[in-house]
């Protein structure tokens, strides 16, 4: 998830980015306000203006989820948290935080911000609406105000629900953390919570659908399904960054990392390297210096035949931010690079030299070692 995105403005210090699956609920919005919500409360007005009145609603609940995590994004820049960006996807937005809160009291302003940016919306556009219609305004203006008041309540609402990783989530968290001063007990405790309401609405999404409500039946299955899976991964963000808390690349990098010299050919490389080592990306060095690396793709790149007097260094590319570290980076910083660039080795690199290598492979290991054996009873 929100990982097939663009990037549509910068504000504020942050960017907004579109994820494609909310071109899904742009449509959705608009066709049912169009054919729907609009014509069924205000009859009488014309297709074209229905689907204009459609079109703006929609533009209107953009702005306003923007706003809402905007909200989120100012409060944990404030308490020194980091904000990547901002990424409106099909079930809202999000603000993705490259850190989590590092106390009680932080966590709590930082989610509640955002309901509140939502009721005072609702509030604004309520009073505006009724200004509108006290005033004699066009019938679609003041449709318009009315629904976008009522679509900041509901979203105020919904995120309230105590359902982590929502903003009631981590209202409900924060304040566990501060009872117990336990934030494994307290995200252990809120992610169960979670789960119960994910059940409750796909339960109740069933019996919408059984009783011939498919569309709504369906969005809230999705939604308690999103929910689930969402509560369960924050969980389990937790134990990671608990297991790699304190602890840098050094602490898990190959010290003694397969390199391949520059001036040697590629079938020599392959034979010696590649077949022996099975390794999808070597370093390249020259006087024991990083000079490069080279991937299978680079190598498939060219024929069999050139693989004869074709030379290593001739083909490999120079080595660059994103697939190289420094073994004094923390764990979670290397996860996040890896991330970012879809590389799933970095070389480590100090003063132009290879002193290592960290796979997410054996990152991944680790993980699942430490979480095998502190379930032992």
């Amino acid at each position: 998830m929100l990982k097939r995105k663009m990037a549509l403005f910068k504000l504020l210090g942050f960017t907004v980015s579109l994820d494609v699956s909310w071109g899904i609920i742009l449509f959705l919005v608009v066709w049912s306000l169009s054919k729907g919500f609009f014509p069924s409360y205000f009859p009488g007005l014309g297709i074209q203006t229905y689907w204009v009145m459609g079109v703006i609603g929609a533009i209107g609940l953009f702005v306003s989820i923007i706003i809402h995590e905007f909200s989120h994004a100012l409060i944990a820049r404030k308490y020194g948290m980091k904000i990547k960006g901002i990424t409106l996807f099909i079930f809202g937005g999000v603000a993705e935080m490259q850190d989590e809160p590092s106390t009680p009291k932080s966590e709590f302003f930082m989610a509640i911000a955002g309901p509140i940016a939502s009721f005072t919306l609702s509030i604004l556009f309520g009073g505006l609406a009724q200004a509108a219609e006290n005033m004699k305004f066009s019938v679609p203006m003041i449709a318009l105000l009315g629904y976008l008041s009522t679509i900041n309540l509901l979203i105020a609402i919904f995120n309230l629900i105590p359902a982590f990783p929502t903003d009631g989530g981590r209202v409900l968290r924060s304040l566990l953390w501060w009872m117990k001063g336990d934030i494994h007990w307290a995200t252990q405790l809120a992610s169960r919570i979670s789960l119960m309401f994910a059940v409750v609405i796909i339960f109740m999404g069933f019996m919408h659908m059984m009783g011939d409500n498919t569309i709504g039946g369906l969005w809230w299955i999705l939604i308690g399904a999103f929910l689930f899976f969402a509560a369960n991964a924050s969980y389990q963000r937790l134990l990671i960054r608990e297991s790699f808390s304190g602890k840098t690349v050094r602490h898990f990098m190959n010290p003694s990392p397969v390199s391949v010299p520059f001036d040697i050919t590629l079938q020599a490389f392959v034979e010696k390297y590649l077949y022996r080592y099975h390794y999808k990306m070597f370093p390249v060095v020259k006087e024991s210096k990083i000079f490069g690396i080279i991937t299978v793709q680079m190598l498939k790149q060219h024929t069999h035949e050139e693989w004869k007097h074709l030379f290593v260094g001739q083909v490999m590319e120079e080595p660059n931010p994103s697939n190289t570290i420094a073994s004094y980076t923390p764990i979670e910083d290397a996860l996040n690079r890896m991330n970012e660039s879809g590389t799933i080795r970095l070389l480590v690199v100090e003063h132009n030299k290879i002193v290592g290598i960290i796979t997410l492979k054996d990152l991944l290991e680790y993980i699942a070692l430490k979480m095998e054996l502190e379930t032992i009873p």
